[in-house]
């Protein structure tokens, strides 16, 4: 595929629901463009926001098989439920994303997405593929990280903390846009209290909104309500059942589902230059991860493949092999549990020397 459509597609909630579905699809195909099959888009899922339940597994392979089958585009998991995971693990999430022409990631808890991802390689990760090319999708409590400011909903209405701030990833503000996403905008649950607003009701929106920066405002994602911001046409629009918000400071202007929304409304910087983030340098535990990639893709289709893999395998377990030498044991056993993971069965031998074998090889 060549250039891709750069798109941040913003969704309030109902991120598998029918008519989130027919989005989702819409997105694929611009990205496989003219000629192309939704099967050759590759989906990656990002498992953070839920990777503290005790059903996240199960999450995950509802999310892999909606987004395989009911979408059609080849699927993985780039798992990175805790920022203390090993180092190769890390760096294999974050080459899956890189890799991916569609990211995304949804429910769970806002503030936990953050303690995770704050201090990581994801804010910038989520910038490039603004810059780069591609659809970050981003639902419910993932939604509520990428502004300026998120509202940390769990503890103020479950714990029954005073409304306050956390500081988001900010990651619109490299598109140009200071805003807190505020995703479950017309939430109706509550029956006779408000929980509109991500449950938090009128109050305590107004608390916040009186902490809030005067050039911050608040973009509000009704349920089962998308908005797609195209950064290449200048334009967003709002698809789904219900309207998008942008408050400032008690004073609305509501989009409806069908309404086009000018980038320049939402707007008022362009975008950081990549020279302005800093430059990452390639670690052994990335240069791993990247290969392991490589290799992941060629053992889909094994048959007559082994000459294509086997010098990969190589690359990686000279990777290992330099980490031993170097006394960081844990890289290198996290590069051996790696290549377990996929199948390909390694030895150590007491010269030092290292055997492997593919799958389905004798």
């Amino acid at each position: 595929m060549g250039r891709q459509p750069r798109l941040l597609v913003l969704i309030g909630s109902g991120e598998t629901a029918p008519q989130m579905t027919r989005g989702h699809r819409l997105i694929a195909t611009r990205l496989a463009s003219e000629g192309g099959r939704l099967k050759d888009v590759r989906a990656a899922v990002i498992d953070t926001p839920y990777g503290f339940q005790s059903n996240a597994d199960a999450l995950t392979t509802g999310l892999v098989q909606f987004f395989g089958t009911r979408v059609g585009m080849a699927t993985t998991v780039a798992s990175f439920r805790r920022s203390h995971d090993d180092e190769v693990g890390r760096e294999i999430a974050y080459a899956r994303i890189l890799d991916a022409d569609f990211v995304f990631a949804g429910p769970g808890s806002p503030s936990y997405a953050l303690r995770v991802w704050s201090g990581t390689r994801i804010p910038d990760i989520f910038a490039d593929k603004l810059r780069d090319g591609g659809a970050l999708v981003l639902a419910s409590a993932a939604a509520l990280t990428v502004g300026r400011l998120t509202v940390p909903v769990y503890e103020i209405y479950k714990a029954g903390v005073d409304p306050y701030w956390l500081p988001g990833l900010d990651v619109l503000s490299t598109i140009g846009i200071n805003a807190a996403v505020i995703p479950h905008y017309d939430n109706r649950e509550g029956g006779d209290h408000d929980t509109r607003f991500c449950f938090l009701g009128e109050p305590r929106l107004l608390a916040l909104e009186a902490q809030m920066p005067d050039d911050v405002f608040i973009l509000g994602l009704d349920e089962h309500t998308a908005l797609i911001i195209d950064l290449d046409a200048g334009q967003s629009s709002v698809v789904g059942r219900g309207n998008v918000t942008v408050r400032h400071h008690g004073q609305s202007d509501i989009f409806a589902a069908g309404a086009s929304i000018p980038l320049d409304q939402l707007r008022n910087a362009e975008p950081r230059p990549a020279s302005a983030r800093a430059a990452q340098t390639p670690t052994a535990a990335s240069i791993a991860a990247q290969r392991s990639i490589d290799i992941e893709r060629q053992l889909d289709d094994i048959t007559g493949r082994a000459r294509l893999v086997e010098p990969r395998i190589e690359a990686v377990l000279d990777v290992r092999r330099a980490a031993r030498a170097s006394g960081d044991f844990a890289t290198a056993d996290a590069i051996r549990d790696r290549l377990l993971g996929l199948g390909v069965a390694i030895a150590d031998s007491a010269d030092g020397k290292t055997d492997f074998r593919l799958p389905n090889q004798n």
